[in-house]
Order: structure tokens, then sequence, then C-alpha cells
């Protein structure tokens, strides 16, 4: 009778935390199936609702997930860095965590965030964190540092060898931009008019600048030479339209380089932003 009596009663007090993990296990399951059917706002709802999942690194990562499924950067690199280093999530919130800070062009911030991963997880995945931390330098544009890594790139795995590639691709085409000078542009174009623009890559615009200038020079000096004034309307018209375009020409050669710097570079940094994302989806999807 007294075997019975505690049996019960052992029951009886453990009745509340099954009910309880029960209940956090489905709420677990409810919300992975919105995130599955891309309900991440109705996620969000019900985990910022819910007092079921007491665990805390679930929690974030759960949050993280929907925030970064919802584009919101800023809010599920928090999530996942807030998760702690006993957690099964850890690895993975980690390198989430740092491609959303490098979308916000937080990329040092990115880096450092490798620091609060134990090494013994670390090393399982480090030709990974290799490719991250090699393509975050690249957007600080720090060579370097890149270069240091890139003898890291190697990696026989499949899922990195194609990224890797397009990252050493990528470190050729940015040093290439950084030796554009827009100085040097305007130098040519105040030289020969068209030679900024012909350096900046834009042959057709280059022809038309040097034939503007070149009309509108000889229209000049031809205006004097009939009259052999500088006062004379024809003189003063041509010589303000041949200033004009002349002028032009200079300040279009250096903003081409400068439109032209900033286009690639933009270019560049959406390539290297894909190519470090893609092989995180696809090692933790």
């Amino acid at each position: 009778m007294r075997k019975s009596f505690l049996w019960w009663y052992f029951l009886i007090s453990l009745a509340p935390k099954l009910i309880a993990q029960t209940a956090s296990q489905s709420s677990y399951l409810f919300i992975q199936h919105l995130i599955q059917t891309n309900k991440n706002r109705e996620a969000l709802f019900l985990l910022n609702q819910t007092n079921e999942i007491t665990q805390a690194d679930t929690l974030n990562y759960l949050k993280g997930i929907n925030y970064y499924l919802l584009k919101r950067i800023d809010s599920a690199a928090l999530c996942f860095d807030a998760i702690s280093s006993q957690s099964p999530f850890l690895v993975k919130s980690t390198c989430f965590a740092a491609i959303n800070l490098a979308y916000s062009k937080q990329y040092f911030a990115a880096n450092q965030i490798f620091d609060k991963l134990p090494s013994d997880s670390a090393l399982a995945y480090q030709p990974l964190l290799n490719t991250i931390k090699a393509g975050n330098y690249l957007l600080m544009r720090n060579y370097k540092r890149f270069d240091s890594l890139a003898v890291f790139l190697n990696t026989n795995d499949y899922r990195l060898t194609k990224e890797q590639e397009r990252l050493l691709a990528l470190n050729k085409l940015a040093k290439q931009q950084k030796n554009k000078s827009p100085l040097l542009a305007g130098c040519l174009s105040a030289v020969i008019p068209g030679a900024g623009k012909f350096y900046a890559g834009k042959k057709g615009a280059a022809m038309s600048a040097l034939a503007a200038c070149t009309v509108l020079g000889l229209a000049t000096a031809e205006s004097y030479y009939r009259t052999k004034s500088f006062k004379s309307p024809q003189f003063i018209t041509f010589g303000t339209i041949f200033t004009f375009f002349y002028v032009g020409n200079i300040f279009g050669s250096v903003y081409s380089i400068k439109q032209q710097i900033k286009s690639t570079n933009g270019r560049i940094n959406n390539e290297i932003l894909a190519t470090i994302h893609v092989p995180i989806v696809r090692f933790f999807k």
C-alpha cells in the first residue's frame, strides 16, 4: 500500500514537468511548420507570445531564423549572437549571425563573432569558417588578411570548391579596380580631350568628346584668325562653348572613373556576399 502511494505521488509530482515538456515540443513543432510554410510573421508573433518554449537558446534560434527569412538582418544577427556556447545551435547560429552582419556592412564584427566558437566546434567547420572570413576581409578590401587565408581556400570539399574559386577571382578583380585613378583620368582628358574616358573604357564617349572639342577649338581659332580680336562676338561665343565642353570633358572623365569604381565595387561586394552566403545555407539547410 505504501509503495503504491509513493508511486502515485511520484507520478503526480512528475506530471507538471511532463506536461510542460509536451507543450514545449508541440509549440516547437508548430513553429517549425510555420517556418517551412513561409509564415514567418505568424511564427514570430507566437514566439513573442508563448511561454511554453522556456529554453532561451531555442527561442533565440527560432526568432533568428524567422528574422533572417524576413530579411530583418540586424534583428536576426542579435538573436543568433545571443545563443550560448553550450547550445547545439551554436555553429549554425554563429555562421548565420556572421552573414547577417556582413549584409549590414559590419564586416569586422562578422569575423570577430567566430572568436566565441570553442576550438573543437570550430575545427570541424574550419574550411567553411575560412571561406566566410576570407569573404569578409575582401569586403573590407583588406587584401593582406585575405591573402593570408587564400592558402586555405583549396579544400576538396565539393560544398565549397566553387565558392572558394570565385572568391579568388573576385580578389583579382577588386585589386584591378584599386589601380584606377580619377585624377589620372582628369589629367589625360586635360592633355587630350576624351583620353580620360578612353582610360575608363568608354571608347565611344571618348571619340565624341575628342571630336566636339576639336571642332569647337578649330572654330574658336578661326574666329580669332578672322577678327584678330579676343573681344569679337564670334570669338567669345565659340570660346565660351569650347571652354564649357573642354572643362566638362575633364570633369566627365573624373566622374566616369568614380562611377565605374563605385558600380564595379558594388557588384563585386554583392557577388562576395552571395558567394559566402550560399555555402552556409548548403551546410545547414
